[in-house]
């Protein structure tokens, strides 16, 4: 049967046959020059720098009987000039591997709006009994290009073989090559190929292309795997770009061996000692050469044994290789602590002075005695010395270090002022090793622990990651600051760790947590709910810590400024007695001075004036207190029902709409509570007057709440009218407080 008549019955209009073969480099330039070696006499074995070992050769009768088929030529017509056998190029020949790598034309199909043309070259094959080459399978892979492709390929010489790809892309967009990861069926499919080939034809199997408008060309070739393609979006989209490009072909490997004679030779038992040598095949005719079975189909070919490079297919083409030369082992010598010498086949290693050959590797000269006792004592007292002289040099850094840490935070002043100087493993004994966290933020975690066991406090830890230059100064200023601070509504700072760069700092332990946590309950915690302050308790706390703030202003050594009051840094003993914490951000000021720069604290307390002007006062904490106050009488947050401003939305209430009762928490709304929570909310609304000058001072803001607290005990009937005015304090007309 014509090799053209299983073709002719496809739904085709292009098919191609083509035959190549792939190189693999030798191990050394020796191994390719040894290998041109040419059998017959006035031969050629070279065109244009490409070698042509034997069996093959140059021109008619130079090759082997069964390589004559189709003589290699040499065409001139090139600058340099160009093999060829038939009509493919040839790239190179490998007699060690037995391969041929050839040009191989690309298969295509083009279409236009009206009409399809098509390459009318029908190709040619080889004679599949008699042939010395077949396409590798494991060396080449089918490919196809375009967006509307159905690519075939059919195979041997009765055309039982066929194999294909589908190629589909919807539209340009959808094209996707070029991007490292491989074909995907848009715009380029693969398939491997089966082996016992001696010709490959190509089809496509498509009677028009919807997509020639921006994919005219379908594309199909069988090619070496190691080719780097490079396909790109324009080789798919363009007109013959693909092909124009890769004019030459696409290189296909050939396997191709001696096959006419069979396998190699069983091996044979000769000897004394029963050791088996294999029989010389007929064709590997240079000494110390052997037979290799093709993986391709029947046949066989040869190899240089180990040791001899060249080509066994010639009279002494198996050459000895120096192993010792640099140009065969380029960078790793054979010899290891010897010098290499090379013998006829292989190469012998000659140990330096002092050395002897490795029983397991011969080409590995080990020391001929192991070191002496003496030195072994030597280098372990020497180890020993460095050793103990690194640890000396160590604990000095470390020490020098805690001094350094203990000068940088006022470690002298600190002890002088009665606070506990902590070292870190006790921080560690404390803390559990911080088995428990009660807080974080953004300067780190606070850990709940206890001081012998029995008084429980809180270990405020910084984040040295996170911590940056800013923060290791508020940590710095915290000590600073509670250190002059003495009051019982302050929460109390037991001592510090000074051997980290940041101190550790230990506070009295204060259980019922923050007074935002018992007014609105913490998310974080599902054992922290909110608790049901009655308007007493709320006063009281009000009343304390309006009491530590003025103590700040006023009565400490040196004025404080807090910077950050809120409900989250007014914590709650298990009495609801109220600690003001918190201090990383306070600043202290000489008596003369009455502002200072550079605070940022809650911005849904913060001062607006402040926020304009960068100067915090006293007046600032004054505002941000009558927040506090504003929380309490409505249990709201400052922030509350998504964005909603507590004191912009009271204030307006109060001065313009009167009604503010409106936003006073509902479980408060008794006939006797409702006249104290409006004392408290025109406080409040003082604290938050825009103008500083007229807020009034954290001193009167304790005193008005001292006198709500009177009448609401009055109203209540808890204290008697002659009770009251025993308690009563003489308060100044102008400390009256009114709506505006």
């Amino acid at each position: 049967m014509s090799l053209h008549e299983p073709i002719r019955r496809c739904c085709c209009s292009c098919c191609f046959f083509f035959f190549t073969s792939l190189f693999l480099p030798s191990t050394s330039s020796i191994y390719v020059a040894m290998a041109a070696a040419s059998d017959m006499p006035n031969c050629r074995n070279e065109c244009g720098g490409v070698l042509i070992p034997y069996p093959f050769g140059v021109g008619e009768n130079c090759s082997r009987p069964g390589f004559d088929v189709f003589p290699i030529t040499c065409n001139n017509s090139f600058v340099p000039p160009r093999p060829y056998w038939s009509n493919l190029e040839i790239i190179d020949i490998n007699i060690a591997t037995a391969e041929m790598r050839v040009y191989l034309p690309v298969s295509h199909k083009c279409f236009s709006s009206t009409n399809q043309s098509a390459d009318p070259n029908w190709g040619w094959s080889l004679n599949s009994s008699s042939s010395q080459f077949l396409v590798s399978p494991t060396k080449n892979i089918f490919t196809a290009l375009g967006c509307y492709t159905i690519a075939m390929l059919s195979g041997r010489d009765n055309g039982t073989y066929s194999t294909g790809c589908i190629s589909y892309c919807a539209s340009e967009s959808e094209v996707k090559v070029g991007d490292g990861k491989g074909c995907t069926g848009l715009g380029c499919c693969q398939t491997s190929i089966a082996g016992g080939l001696s010709y490959i034809a190509f089809y496509f199997n498509v009677p028009n292309n919807p997509s020639w408008n921006y994919s005219p060309c379908s594309y199909a070739m069988v090619a070496d795997k190691s080719w780097d393609i490079k396909i790109s979006k324009e080789d798919v989209i363009g007109n013959m770009t693909f092909a124009r490009r890769i004019e030459r072909g696409a290189p296909l490997v050939l396997d191709w061996a001696i096959r006419n004679n069979g396998t190699c030779p069983p091996a044979l038992i000769s000897g004394e000692n029963g050791k088996q040598r294999q029989q010389a095949a007929a064709a590997c005719v240079s000494p110390h050469s052997y037979c290799l079975n093709a993986t391709n189909g029947p046949g066989y070919f040869c190899n240089c044994s180990d040791g001899y490079a060249g080509n066994p297919y010639v009279s002494n083409g198996c050459k000895n290789v120096n192993e010792c030369d640099p140009s065969f082992y380029k960078e790793n010598y054979p010899c290891i602590g010897g010098k290499c010498l090379d013998t006829e086949g292989g190469f012998k290693c000659k140990c330096n002075f002092g050395r002897k050959r490795d029983s397991k590797n011969s080409h590995i000269c080990q020391p001929v005695l192991s070191k002496p006792a003496i030195v072994v004592t030597a280098t372990t007292c020497a180890i020993s010395i460095l050793s103990i002289i690194f640890l000396f040099l160590h604990m000095e850094r470390e020490k020098r270090k805690l001094r350094e840490f203990f000068k940088k935070n006022d470690g002298q002043l600190l002890q002088s002022m009665g606070i506990k100087i902590f070292k870190k493993k006790t921080i560690e004994k404390i803390t559990n090793n911080y088995s428990t966290i009660i807080g974080k933020g953004g300067f780190g975690l606070v850990y709940k622990g206890a001081v012998d066991n029995d008084q429980k406090v809180a270990v405020k830890c910084p984040n040295p990651i996170s911590v940056d230059t800013a923060r290791q100064n508020d940590f710095a200023n915290e000590v600073s600051i509670q250190s002059q601070i003495s009051h019982k509504n302050v929460v109390r700072l037991l001592g510090c760790c000074l051997e980290t760069n940041i101190p550790i700092l230990v506070y009295e332990f204060i259980p019922r947590g923050s007074l935002y946590d018992v007014l609105h309950g913490n998310g974080d915690d599902s054992n922290m709910t909110e608790h049901k302050l009655s308007l007493d308790v709320r006063l009281g706390i009000a009343i304390e810590s309006a009491e530590a703030l003025a103590y700040m202003h006023s009565s400490a050594s040196q004025k404080i400024l807090h910077g950050d009051v809120k409900s989250s840094n007014i914590l709650l003993d298990e009495n609801f007695t109220p600690k003001v914490s918190d201090f990383g951000i306070s600043r202290l000021l000489s008596v003369e001075k009455d502002h200072t720069k550079f605070v940022i604290g809650d911005a849904n307390y913060m001062d607006p004036v402040y926020m304009k002007t960068g100067l915090l006062t006293e007046k600032s904490d004054v505002y941000s207190f009558g927040v506090v106050l504003l929380e309490l009488i409505t249990g709201k947050k400052a922030r509350y029902e998504g964005n909603e401003s507590l004191p912009l939305n009271f204030v307006k209430s109060y001065m313009t709409e009167s009604r503010a009762r409106e936003m006073f928490d509902k479980e408060l709304m008794c006939t006797e509570e409702v006249n104290c929570l409006e004392m408290i909310g025109d406080i409040a609304v003082q604290c938050l007057e825009e103008d500083v000058d007229k807020r009034p001072a954290m001193k009167e803001v304790s005193e008005h709440l001292h006198l709500a607290r009177k009448e609401f005990m009055q109203n209540q009937g808890k204290i008697s009218c002659e009770e009251a005015d025993e308690i009563a304090i003489d308060f100044p007309l102008s400390h009256q407080l009114s709506p505006a």
